[in-house]
C-alpha cells in the first residue's frame, strides 16, 4: 500500500478556528480526509499495542503554524503512514483498518445501507452482490467468490480492482482494492467517471494456474480473463497459437486453451496504458507489461520502429514511485496526480541504471513489482523446506474482532495472496458469517 497526502486544506471550526485536513491518497486516489487529530487518535490506540514498533508521530504545534510549517507536517505524517502500512502486523490490525473504514465513511458522508454491488467479470457479465455500503473489500469479494461457486481455498489467488473505461469489452486497470477499502464508497468518490469493480485473479507464477484450474469454476474464471486479455491486445499469439486458440474457445475447451495460452508470449502478463519511457531514449512512447520473470518494455522510436526490452526480475534491485505534482497548480485542489515509476536495474559488471515510467498507473506497477516479488520470496522459502511463519503475540490479538460484523465466532485472517506463504489452517469457514439473504 502507498498511502500519500499531497493535498492539505485549512477549514475553520464553528468557533472559529482555523485547522487543517489532510486529504489521504492511496495508491494515487483519494481514500478520506483527516484532522491531526483523527491520526493522533489512531496513533494512541496502536503505541498501547505496539510500543516502540510504532515510528516516531509528528509533534504537536501550540502556535498558529506558517504555511513551511504546515507543509512539513503534511511531509511528517505522510511519512508516518507510509512506515505504519508497511508492517503488516500493524497494517492488518483491527483498529487500523476499522479506523480507515470509518473515515472513508465520514469524509464521502455515505449513510449505511442494505444495497446491491455489481462486480464485473472480465468477459463483461456481471455478478450483482446484496451488500452493505460500509462493507470492505475483503467481504464482498468473500460474497461473489459463493455466487460464483469457487472454494474458499482459491480467494488468495483473486482480488477486486478498480476499472475504468468499460467500452466494447476494453477497460483499463487502476487499482488494487485494499482488504479495508469500502468498494460502494470507492465507486461514489469517482465523480462519475465509468468506473466499477472487477475480480481479477492476482498472482504471476505460472505455475499456479494449474491449482486454480482444479476446479472447474476457477477454470473459468481464468478462462473469461485470458479471453478478455487476447481480445485487448495484452498477449499476441503467433497465427498459429491464434487459430488453435480460436478453434478451442470455438468448441468451449477452456482447459485445453488455457495450456495452449500459456505457451503464448506475455500469457499472464498485467498490461499497463501507453506510457513514456526513457529508455531506449527520453520521451519514447511505450507499452509496460510486468510478468513473473520480467518486466517488458516495447518502446516506439523516432524511426517509427518498435524496439522491445526486457528486464530480468532478479536485475531489479530496488523501485519507487514518484509524485510529480497536482495537475491543477493549486496545492489545496484535487486534481490528476502527475506520477512516475522508476526501477534500479543491472546492466552486468555491477552497471547499474535507473529506468523511468512516466505513467499514472506508477502506484499500480508498484503493486505488481510487490506481488512478484512475494511470489519469489515464497517459492524461494518453499523449495529450500525453511517455510516458517513466526505470529508473534501481537499479531495473534490483532484477529480479535476485526470485521465484528461478519458473524464470525472465531478470527478470520486477511486474504493472503502468495501461493505457499502460508499453510493450511482450520480456521473457521469464510463463508461461515454469510447467510441467505446475503445471497
Amino acid at each position: 500500500m502507498h498511502f500519500n497526502i499531497p493535498v492539505i486544506e485549512e477549514q475553520i471550526d464553528q468557533l472559529g478556528g482555523r485547522f487543517m485536513v489532510y486529504h489521504i491518497y492511496l495508491d494515487g486516489f483519494l481514500c478520506c480526509k483527516m484532522r491531526y487529530s483523527d491520526i493522533y487518535r489512531l496513533d494512541e490506540e496502536l503505541r498501547r499495542v505496539f510500543g516502540d514498533c510504532l515510528p516516531p508521530f509528528p509533534p504537536k504545534y501550540y502556535l498558529s503554524m506558517t504555511e513551511t510549517i504546515a507543509d512539513k507536517r503534511r511531509l511528517l505524517l505522510e511519512q508516518y503512514l507510509q512506515k505504519v502500512s508497511a508492517n503488516a502486523s500493524i497494517s492488518t490490525y483491527d483498529v487500523f483498518c476499522m479506523f480507515l473504514i470509518k473515515m472513508q465513511q465520514e469524509t464521502f458522508n455515505i449513510p449505511v445501507h442494505n444495497c446491491l454491488q455489481e462486480v464485473l467479470l472480465p468477459d463483461g457479465h456481471k455478478v450483482k452482490a446484496d451488500i452493505q455500503s460500509s462493507d470492505p473489500a475483503e467481504r464482498v469479494l468473500e460474497i461473489v467468490f459463493c455466487k460464483l461457486e469457487l472454494p474458499r481455498q482459491l480467494m488468495g489467488y483473486f482480488s477486486l480492482f478498480l476499472v475504468e473505461g468499460i467500452n466494447g469489452g476494453q477497460y483499463s486497470v487502476l487499482k488494487k482494492l485494499a482488504p479495508f477499502e469500502l468498494p460502494y464508497v470507492s465507486l461514489k468518490s469517482m465523480n462519475d467517471e465509468p468506473c466499477m469493480v472487477m475480480i481479477r485473479k492476482s498472482f504471476f507464477d505460472p505455475e499456479i494456474d494449474q491449482t486454480v484450474m482444479a476446479s472447474s469454476c476457477g477454470l473459468n474464471l481464468l478462462y473469461i480473463q485470458a479471453v478478455s486479455d487476447m481480445e485487448m491486445g495484452c498477449w499476441t499469439p503467433t497465427n498459429e497459437q491464434l487459430e488453435k486458440l480460436r478453434l478451442l474457445q470455438e468448441t468451449g475447451q477452456k482447459k485445453e486453451f488455457l495450456e495452449v495460452a500459456q505457451q503464448v508470449k506475455h500469457y499472464g502478463y498485467e498490461q499497463a496504458e501507453v506510457c513514456i519511457c526513457d529508455h531506449p531514449v527520453p520521451n519514447s512512447p511505450a507499452v509496460v507489461r510486468v510478468g513473473y520473470e520480467e518486466i517488458n518494455c516495447c518502446t516506439q522510436l523516432l524511426s517509427n520502429q518498435a524496439e522491445e526490452t526486457s528486464f530480468e526480475i532478479s536485475k531489479v534491485r530496488c523501485w519507487s514511485v514518484r509524485l510529480l505534482g497536482i495537475s491543477t497548480g493549486n496545492p489545496s485542489e484535487e486534481g490528476d496526480i502527475k506520477l512516475e515509476f522508476s526501477f534500479e536495474y543491472c546492466y552486468g559488471n555491477d552497471t547499474w541504471k535507473w529506468i523511468t515510467i512516466h505513467t499514472h498507473q506508477a502506484f499500480l506497477l508498484s503493486t505488481f513489482m510487490n506481488q512478484v516479488g512475494a511470489e519469489h520470496a515464497a517459492k524461494n522459502l518453499d523449495m529450500h523446506g525453511e517455510m516458517q511463519i513466526e505470529v508473534p503475540d501481537v499479531q495473534i490479538k490483532k484477529k480479535q474482532g476485526f470485521f465484528k460484523y461478519m458473524k464470525a465466532d472465531k478470527a478470520r485472517p486477511l486474504l493472503t495472496r502468495i501461493k505457499s506463504a502460508v499453510q493450511g489452517s482450520k480456521e473457521d469457514d469464510v463463508f461461515e458469517g454469510i447467510e441467505d439473504k446475503d445471497l
